[in-house]
């Protein structure tokens, strides 16, 4: 794809300097500048049906006033341009200092997401069309024999569940998702993953970025969210299994179809799987 090309025809862009952007799974990424702006051009298969939903959350939720690289809106009033096989947007760029998981980052993570979670509060879905995010991977699930009792194990926990809190979830809070501003902000980028479904996904995946520990991301969470105490804490084990079993069937499917996007080496795939593999054993202990 021509980046330039597509950002001159499409927002009427003419950048003087493209730099390739690293690190995206499944995604690649541009960052496009000349004087007087700085974008990042973010590009993935036509078939990704989170890309433009993600974009159209980080605009809603700028305009409550968090940060989160908001979308550019095409000439022709668009999130999302389809460019050949690709959908493509040009988003605000985000610097800043990138959290790495200490004690004041996982503080930070937590309240930026509960600040997500009441601004995007809604409805609850259909639970069992949700778990669609984990049986997607079903033909993949005996690559190994521990993944597919594993699997099921955190299905069952999760439909053990009553009553539980949706909202528009970032989907994949990392701490590398999150940037310090130089005001003392905090803000939170990466939208791919984004979608309608229980807070506890969120939360889980933050704890489970934490090492597990929820000691620092819950309380800060929940001084966002306190009327959330006792289902955060009915679910939260429930829903950590569930988040190993996404990464679980992800991972499987990567090894199975030798998906490299994002990675330098095959090994990165099982390194994945088998840590996993490894949270799923914790549990049982």
């Amino acid at each position: 794809m021509d980046v330039a090309a597509v950002l001159l025809e499409r927002w009427e862009l003419k950048p003087v300097r493209l730099e390739v952007l690293t690190g995206g799974m499944n995604s690649a990424a541009w960052l496009a500048a000349a004087d007087g702006w700085q974008v990042v051009v973010k590009s993935v298969d036509a078939g990704d049906g989170a890309f433009e939903p993600g974009l159209r959350l980080a605009a809603r939720l700028g305009d409550a006033g968090l940060i989160t690289g908001r979308p550019r809106p095409s000439i022709q009033g668009r999130l999302v341009e389809q460019v050949e096989d690709r959908q493509v947007g040009v988003l605000e760029y985000v610097g800043g200092v990138p959290l790495i998981g200490m004690v004041e980052d996982q503080r930070a993570v937590g309240e930026l997401l509960g600040r997500v979670h009441k601004v995007s509060a809604a409805e609850p879905g259909n639970l069992a069309d949700w778990l669609h995010l984990i049986t997607q991977f079903d033909q993949y699930l005996d690559l190994e024999d521990w993944i597919r009792p594993a699997v099921q194990s955190a299905l069952d926990a999760a439909n053990a569940l009553d009553d539980i809190s949706w909202a528009w979830l970032h989907g994949d809070p990392a701490a590398e998702a999150f940037f310090r501003q130089s005001d003392g902000q905090v803000a939170l980028i990466d939208w791919g993953s984004a979608m309608h479904g229980p807070v506890l996904y969120d939360v889980a995946s933050a704890v489970m970025y934490a090492g597990g520990r929820p000691d620092h991301v819950l309380p800060a969470y929940l001084d966002q969210r306190p009327e959330l105490a006792a289902e955060i804490g009915a679910g939260l084990d429930a829903f950590l299994r569930v988040r190993w079993a996404v990464q679980a069937g992800y991972f499987a499917w990567r090894c199975a179809s030798d998906v490299r996007t994002g990675i330098d080496h095959p090994a990165e795939n099982r390194k994945g799987l088998a840590d996993a593999c490894h949270a799923f054993a914790a549990a049982e202990h």
